[in-house]
């Protein structure tokens, strides 16, 4: 029996390894900002494109999760609201 295929996901154009099914905003948020800054003060704008049939391009906000697929683009802003 064969591996089953990689998949990978661009995060802000950088490419990164991914084994499951689904992935969170905050996950999405820490590959985009690893160092980045995270409180109340702090958000982040999440999009995706090239997703799933269903659901090719949207947005990812806090709490929420989205199905990947191999290839998957995510886009993330860092916003300061202070």
């Amino acid at each position: 029996m064969a591996a089953p295929k990689p998949i990978h996901i661009y995060v802000r154009g950088r490419k990164h390894a991914f084994d499951r099914e689904k992935i969170a905003y905050k996950e999405v948020v820490d590959l985009g900002y690893p160092d980045g800054k995270h409180g109340p003060l702090y958000e982040y704008d999440v999009s995706w494109k090239d997703g799933p049939k269903d659901e090719e391009e949207g947005i990812l906000k806090e709490g929420d999760f989205v199905r990947v697929v191999d290839e998957m683009k995510f886009d993330v802003k860092f916003t300061d609201r202070s």
